[in-house]
């Protein structure tokens, strides 16, 4: 069968055009090109030609349905990409997932569970063999219980949720920043600032919210118990929860910069907190590693390379999404397997950020 002797159909040719061309019934089309039953390689060969001559592409939805597996995996995650965390950990987990011959659905919820409750639906509703889930912060999780994924399984990743329980894959931020306030104590620094992001709150403020994601609940209980630790005062503690909007977060270091004795360090909760404090550092010509200090949590490339480089409570984020990966397939591949709580370690990565008070001729209490 040659090119120039097939009628090429005038719509996308379908298994009935494939069969007619090469002469067989649908049903032996749809054997051989699927490889399953009792087919002759040559009549295989003949409807492989037919095929590829007409330019046929098989619907792979719809045979994977069929079947009740379609090789895909719904990720439902924050809307920052930008944010360190959220960028790696996505490339990790669709890297990941490629390697074991799945493809990876991504979807946003900017926080907000209604949002996140839709994307799961739509997400369920394309067939999706399971789902990686970075939970929202309100309160109502109804929506992620096994009766409602209709049996899908569900893997959480940075933030663990009591009910309903699931498998999570998080890190130690409590050991991790509890270290970093430990560190910067050690330096000489007594005079401490926490700048925290919360979705919880809007503008800034000096009250602890009620509710916190479990990832920012456990940083702000490492803050605290690294300064008990070494015996700060309560006074000598200046704490800020501010949403994760730049207008926001950058008003919430000038107050922390302009109050009576403030603070010789700033630790930040995440990256773009971070990036607030190097902006309006820069606006007063302040020195980061000299005039104040910092710190913050998760590595980035930012990070490492400027000048001072930021010492920074670094996570095992490829970790993280190759691991959410991995249990997910486990129960896709065999449904039971129980309820994990992974916690892996953090690091403490000290760079120049963190002055070294004891070596500066300045007073520091």
């Amino acid at each position: 069968m040659r090119d120039d002797d097939v009628t090429k159909p005038s719509h996308l040719p379908t298994i009935v055009d494939v069969a007619a061309e090469a002469g067989v019934s649908r049903a032996t089309a749809s054997r051989a090109l699927g490889r399953y039953g009792r087919t002759s390689a040559s009549t295989i060969a003949r409807v492989e030609q037919a095929a590829d001559a007409l330019g046929y592409r098989p619907n792979e939805l719809a045979r994977a349905m069929r079947v009740g597996v379609t090789k895909t995996i719904g990720l439902v995650i924050i809307a920052d990409f930008t944010n360190a965390f959220f960028d790696r950990a996505t490339k990790a987990i669709v890297d990941e997932a490629k390697l074991h011959g799945y493809q990876v659905l991504i979807t946003n919820t900017d926080e907000e569970t209604a949002i996140e409750r839709q994307a799961i639906e739509t997400l369920l509703e394309k067939q999706v063999d399971g789902l990686i889930v970075v939970p929202s912060l309100s309160a109502g999780y109804e929506h992620l219980k096994p009766a409602q994924l209709g049996g899908r399984p569900i893997v959480l990743i940075d933030r663990r949720l009591d009910d309903p329980p699931l498998t999570s894959i998080t890190t130690d931020d409590f050991a991790g920043t509890r270290e970093a306030v430990r560190h910067a104590i050690s330096l000489g620094h007594k005079r401490l600032g926490f700048l925290i992001s919360a979705s919880s709150v809007e503008g800034v403020t000096d009250q602890r919210p009620t509710h916190l994601i479990s990832t920012v609940l456990d940083r702000t209980e490492g803050f605290l118990q690294g300064a008990s630790d070494a015996g700060i005062r309560r006074n000598s503690q200046h704490w800020i929860f501010c949403e994760d909007k730049p207008k926001s977060s950058e008003a919430a270091v000038a107050s922390l910069l302009d109050r009576p004795n403030p603070p010789t360090i700033i630790f930040t909760s995440n990256n773009d907190m971070a990036l607030a404090v190097l902006k309006i550092a820069g606006n007063r010509r302040l020195t980061i590693g000299r005039d104040i200090s910092l710190v913050t949590v998760d590595d980035s490339q930012w990070a490492a390379a400027i000048v001072p480089g930021i010492t920074v409570v670094a996570r095992p984020v490829e970790e993280i999404g190759q691991l959410a990966v991995t249990k997910l397939l486990a129960e896709i591949a065999e449904p039971g397997q129980p309820i994990e709580v992974v916690v892996l370690p953090t690091e403490l990565i000290t760079r120049d950020s963190v002055a070294n008070l004891y070596l500066q001729d300045y007073r520091v209490s």
